[in-house]
């Protein structure tokens, strides 16, 4: 290698900021062996938007669930920011999703008799920022959601899309690295669906986070850079696509892995 060559500075390779290698998960009933997962890969990279798209019973809000720390595995490695989540205890596990993961459920699971403002704060509170503190936070990030005029109302007093508005917030207000969402329009109607995968979108874009979104519906895969097609537990195809533009090319990751025999045990459900 001569001097000239030598002084090229290659550029850094990026590593995932979500990682998961032969994940499997089994439910167990007294009838049967329920293969929920069936040995899958995964790599998201940081900035990254992903879809997990797949009908009813596929897999998609498993797999969510233990990339988001949720469920454990039966078998298999997760890493987040290169760190092993699957071997984390429940206390580190809660202690490094308190700040680091943001998640949006498709139920909204807000506190019933808080506040907007108060449910909004809630992991400010777990994190222990003072009151004030976090209740002013949680106001102006409320008021970018335009919610101004439910600051102080609860639950049952707002829209389906207010409440999911309220979630997002939620998720946002610790500013994690990565947000996670189960189908988060899958209660609400078409148009408050559609503002609510831009609002979404664009507020994980400002912070330059990385979004992973379950969903059932093709048309919301538009809002990703890739889509992950799950079926009867694996990934069948992966699918790249220019955001907003309907433009994809897709491959079968089948060709890429060969899954080893099961060999875990069953994971209680």
């Amino acid at each position: 290698m001569d001097n000239m060559t030598a002084d090229i500075a290659l550029p850094a390779v990026q590593k995932p900021i979500v990682a998961a290698r032969d994940l499997k998960k089994i439910y167990c009933t007294d009838a049967a062996r329920i293969h929920a997962l069936n040995g899958v890969d995964v790599s998201i990279m940081p900035g990254e938007h992903c879809a997990i798209l797949g009908t009813s019973g596929s897999g998609k809000s498993t797999l969510l669930s233990l990339l988001a720390g949720l469920e454990r595995p039966t078998s298999g490695r997760i890493y987040i920011m290169r760190r092993p989540i699957h071997a984390m205890t429940e206390k580190e596990m809660v202690d490094f999703r308190l700040h680091n993961i943001g998640f949006v459920f498709q139920s909204f699971n807000l506190m019933s008799m808080m506040t907007a403002v108060e449910n909004v704060a809630m992991p400010l509170m777990f994190q222990g920022v003072p009151k004030a503190v976090r209740e002013a936070r949680a106001e102006r990030l409320l008021r970018k959601m335009g919610l101004a005029k439910q600051l102080a109302s609860r639950p049952s007093q707002m829209s389906g899309g207010q409440q999911q508005r309220v979630s997002i917030a939620r998720a946002l207000i610790s500013q994690p690295e990565i947000i996670f969402a189960d189908e988060p329009t899958g209660n609400l109607d078409s148009a408050t669906s559609r503002q609510i995968m831009d609002l979404m979108t664009e507020a994980a874009d400002r912070r330059g986070a990385t979004l992973i979104f379950v969903t059932h519906d093709e048309d919301h895969t538009a809002y990703a850079d890739r889509v992950l097609h799950i079926r009867d537990g694996i990934v069948d195809r992966v699918e790249t696509r220019t955001r907003n533009a309907g433009v994809s090319t897709s491959r079968d990751p089948a060709h890429e892995h060969q899954n080893p025999e099961e060999t875990a045990s069953c994971a209680k459900h």
